[in-house]
Order: structure tokens, then sequence, then C-alpha cells
């Protein structure tokens, strides 16, 4: 069986879809083109080859070998900040973020790692894993991207709270409310993002142009059914709502974090050139003080934040510019450049799931002191 393109929903001479691939070829969908082939048109601005590249690079290269650093990164920043103590709001918000990126990098690797094996073999681009992942709804796991976005925008909100309002943040919220809300957030997000991918389903098409068999992706029945619903849930919640509130809120209140911990640097040094103490500040006559060890966490989170958004803020202006642009889609005139632009934002978001231990570690004192105790704890008990 020929492959030869990976792309999204065409138009086809039937309107009844098979729930498996497993079909011969008069089962097959005859893939009827209207005016131009999505993947091989002069419009295109980049060539399918050249898109094709960058996907397997994606598939056989950076995501490998992301997941080979991120996951066992983030199963030890979930360690530590469980070490640290979960009875600490912080720390129970920075271990679910840990959790959501690992298991975001481990549904990549399970969905699309079997293209390593595929490059020496059969060189198809919707492997056996894809098809029956995609077909059984299983990309909805893919939603734990966007769990990783909302943790980000929580905890940069926790931090701009407490420093700004250090005394109040103790007290306006428990731990075990925060926990509640998290989990919520992780099946709610989860959840309805497995209705956004009804809208894939891999089956056999004809190529009459190429006179050949292929394995492409059309919408399933349910996202026949509830097409406005799937899409405005894709395109308006998950494509810009989401992104776009989690981009604004990171920033926003990094921006506030930031210019508190520089008030705060100043007062310091203030008090230092007076000969005074420097162990906090109060703020609005609250009585409110901020530790040295609080300021320092700010610090590494404020890192953290400014991390987030260079790694996201492409993909939220990626998708609010294809409103304007509805050429620049899967299936139309420039599905090439469009594709390309996605799988390279996937990469951005393999990057932010793997690197935060990074950050961690070089702001982070308590973290490498963590860190060090848990590896001399494995070397002793080996």
């Amino acid at each position: 069986m020929a492959t030869v393109s990976n792309h999204m929903p065409l138009n086809t001479s039937s309107s009844t879809h098979p729930s498996n691939t497993s079909v011969t070829s008069s089962e097959c969908f005859v893939l009827q083109f209207q005016d131009f082939v999505p993947w091989n048109n002069p419009d295109n601005l980049i060539s399918f080859e050249t898109e094709d590249l960058i996907r397997r690079l994606k598939d056989v290269v950076f995501l490998p070998i992301l997941f080979l650093i991120g996951v066992p990164a983030n199963v030890i920043n979930m360690a530590v900040f469980y070490r640290h103590g979960l009875k600490e709001r912080i720390n129970v918000c920075l271990f679910a973020l840990s959790l959501a990126d690992a298991l975001y990098l481990m549904c990549s690797m399970l969905w699309f790692g079997e293209q390593v094996y595929l490059q020496f073999t059969t060189r198809e681009i919707h492997g056996p894993v894809l098809q029956w992942v995609t077909n059984h709804y299983l990309l909805g796991f893919y939603g734990f991207s966007w769990v990783s976005q909302v943790m980000s925008a929580i905890i940069a909100s926790e931090r701009c709270f407490c420093i700004l309002h250090p005394l109040r943040s103790r007290t306006v919220l428990r731990t075990s409310t925060t926990t509640c809300i998290i989990v919520a957030f992780f099946v709610v997000i989860v959840g309805v993002y497995f209705v956004v991918v009804t809208r894939y389903h891999i089956v056999c098409a004809y190529d009459p142009i190429n006179e050949a068999e292929i394995m492409t992706v059309i919408g399933s029945e349910f996202y026949y059914r509830h097409q406005k619903l799937v899409d405005f849930l894709d395109v308006f919640v998950y494509g810009i709502g989401l992104p776009g509130v989690v981009i604004v809120v990171v920033t926003s209140t990094t921006i506030l974090t930031s210019v508190k911990l520089r008030q705060a640097a100043k007062w310091r040094a203030g008090i230092s050139s007076r000969g005074g103490g420097g162990g906090g500040w109060s703020e609005e006559g609250d009585g409110g003080h901020t530790s040295l060890q609080e300021i320092a966490l700010t610090k590494m989170l404020v890192y953290n934040s400014v991390f987030f958004i260079v790694c996201v803020t492409p993909n939220g202006l990626f998708r609010f510019a294809l409103l304007f642009m509805p050429e620049m889609n899967a299936g139309r005139r420039h599905h090439n450049f469009f594709m390309m632009g996605h799988w390279i934002l996937n990469v951005f978001s393999f990057i932010n799931a793997t690197f935060n231990f990074i950050i961690y570690y070089i702001m982070g004192s308590r973290y490498r002191h963590t860190v060090t105790q848990l590896l001399c704890w494995q070397r002793t008990s080996l």
C-alpha cells in the first residue's frame, strides 16, 4: 500500500466512514479534488518534500531526544517537590506541572515514536500504532499539553499574589482547595479534548491522480454530526482561547512580580546601606513579610515563566493568524506551510515540557540540595 500524505480532511465520494483501516481497495474512498491538490499545487510556499522532512525530523530526532531527557527530568522534579512537602501550595502546583509535562511527552512518544522504526522499513506516515490510537480517539490524552499551560498560569498567578500580598496569600486558598482545583483542571481540559480529537479519523483512500491507495485523515461520524461544536472547541477554545488567556496571564503576572522584586531589592539595598536588617518588607500596612527563601523561589519561577512565554507565544500567534488566512490551513492551498508550522510548534511544546529542570537547578539552591540528597540516597541504597 502506497502512502503519500498525512493530510487532513479531504473531500471523498462517500458520506460514510469506516471505523478502521483494514479495508480492501474496493472499500477505500476515492479522493475528489476540487481545484487543486493540497500538498502539490503551485501556490504552496514550500514543497511537500520539505514539509515531510520537517515532520520526520520532529518524530525521529527531536521527540525521542527530548523524551529521553524530559521524562526522567520531570520525574526528578516530582520527587524533589514531593520531598519539599505537598502541604505547601506552590509545591503542589510545581508537582502537577511536572506530572502534566511528563504525561504529555510520554503520550507523544507513544503516538509518534513508531516513526523511528518506520523510517527503516515501510516509511509510512500513518503507522499502525497511530492509526489505532487515532481511530480509538486516544489522542485526547494530548490534552495534557494544555493542562501544562494552565498550570504555568496558575503558578505565575500564585507567585504574583504571594509577592504582592504575602500575608493574605497564606490564608486565602488552602492547599487542599488548590489540589482539588488542579485535579478538576486535569479532568476537564483532557476530557473535553477527547471531543476535539473526534475530528481526526484515519482511513484508506484511493488517489486517482497517482493511482495509489493512501491512508488519509478525515472526520469521524461524531465530528460530522457535531461539526460546529467540535470546530468551536478546537479553534476558539484550545486553539486561541486557552493559549491566549494563559499567555496574557503569565506575561502580566510575571511583569508585576518582576517589578515588585526590583522594588524589594532597592528596599533591601537601602536598609543595608543604613546598617539595618534585610529580613523582609511590609506593604500596604498589613504587616506582610516575605522571606529571602520566598524571594529566591519567586525569582526562579519568574525565569521559568519567561521560558514558558518564549516557547508558547509562537503557537498562540500562529493559531490567531490562521483566522485571517483561511488558505493557510490543512487541505487548503498553503497546506504544506501550515503542516510545517504545526510540526515546528510541536517541537517548541516538547522543549517547554523538557527543560524546566535546568532553570530549577541553576536558580534554586534548595532544589539543588534536594537533588543531591536524592542521588546520595540512591547510591547508599545500592
